[in-house]
């Protein structure tokens, strides 16, 4: 059995926990199998999860920088060098890029062609193609809409990781046979806490997202005083917080922002592994996260969560866990916001007791899926 996993990098820790999850899996399903790990991204750290399976990464992927650069200006093929590039004789390709399908994104026509050219290959070497559960839509541009005709024409398997994905993808004309509906799967990775960290348990863990700027009407000034009105409140109530960084430099970046306007005085944690960053947050009393998989990891660990958001996945990650009204907004009236975080505070045994309940059953559910792709 060789398999591919595709979509998936550890720059970013939620990536990197998707890639975990589905390591994890093909070592109880098949852990013998050769695993390609065709990461997304070229200016990654070597691969550094452990396990016992034979994980392989294409040379060219990491070493195609200059290539790419000199056969691009050339107008020559390229995509050698590029996760776009089908290898024959892999049995199945599990895809796992989260959000990669919108017309947020606005594909060119170029890119487009290579996702075309790139499923198309795989079918031909007989590979099957599934789509783990990743936020779709909305699809009303032409290169939205193109991009549903592809990988409904190519794959086997689509799932959609909540109702407002799904239908936005069915919509576009997706062939109902093969869309499904699943939950994030990460919810069965359990993380590890270092013990260096143990001064933070119990404390609020701030999570920040460069998106938060780049991706909504919100500029760096009005996000960060909006995180330090929050991080005021808990402090208020007498809680200690600490700041993670969830991805890269950007968040960062972001990270250090908002720690300069409390004189340095919190503490930023950084460059852990994807176990580690969903130990921390398991280990925290409530986590404020504008990253996707920060508010997963810390509902799937009965962590209270208040999140802002860029796009529909996180509300619908929220009442996956029968959690409404969670999503906090920059532009919201303060007063609300603020009753929302003490409430969010008071509450804390109820939620921690509702978020545990409502994991076994999200936990069968994913399991369930896992043995679907498996046997289909």
């Amino acid at each position: 059995m060789i398999i591919q996993i595709d979509g998936t990098n550890t720059l970013n820790k939620g990536a990197e926990l998707m890639l975990v999850a589905i390591i994890e899996q093909i070592e109880e399903k098949y852990p013998r199998a050769k695993v390609i790990y065709n990461s997304n991204h070229t200016n990654e750290k070597k691969l550094n999860i452990k396990t016992d399976l034979n994980i392989k990464k294409r040379f060219w992927l990491k070493n195609g920088r200059l290539p790419i650069a000199l056969l691009s200006r050339l107008k020559l093929p390229y995509t050698f060098f590029t996760s776009k590039y089908a290898l024959k004789n892999i049995d199945i390709v599990l895809d796992a890029s989260g959000f990669q399908f919108s017309d947020q994104w606005n594909y060119s026509k170029e890119r487009l062609n290579i996702l075309e050219n790139y499923l198309r290959d795989l079918k031909k070497y007989k590979s099957k193609i599934v789509f783990l559960p990743q936020a779709l839509g909305p699809f009303e541009t032409e290169p939205g809409k193109k991009a549903v005709e592809i990988i409904n024409e190519f794959s086997d398997i689509i799932i959609a990781r909540e109702q407002i994905s799904y239908d936005y993808v069915i919509n576009a004309g997706a062939n109902k046979k093969k869309v499904w509906k699943h939950p994030d799967f990460t919810l069965l990775v359990k993380g590890i806490f270092p013990e260096k960290y143990n001064h933070l348990k119990g404390k609020v863990c701030i999570i920040p997202n460069i998106k938060m700027v780049t991706h909504t009407n919100a500029g760096d000034s009005e996000y960060l005083e909006f995180l330090k009105k929050i991080i005021l409140v808990f402090k208020e109530l007498g809680k200690d917080v600490f700041i993670l960084n969830h991805e890269g430099s950007g968040d960062l970046k972001i990270c250090n922002q908002l720690n300069s306007l409390f004189d340095d005085s919190l503490e930023i944690v950084t460059d852990l592994n994807a176990k580690e960053v969903k130990g921390v947050i398991g280990a925290s009393f409530i986590t404020v996260s504008s990253r996707f998989h920060g508010v997963a990891s810390a509902l799937s660990q009965g962590v209270p969560c208040l999140a802002t958001s860029w796009n529909h996945k996180y509300k619908m990650l929220f009442q996956d866990y029968d959690q409404q009204d969670q999503i906090i907004n920059v532009n919201d009236d303060w007063l609300t916001t603020r009753i929302k975080v003490i409430e969010t505070f008071n509450n804390h045994k109820e939620i921690n007791k509702a978020l545990s309940a409502k994991k076994e059953f999200l936990a069968i559910e994913i399991q369930s899926m896992w043995n679907k792709i498996w046997s289909n």
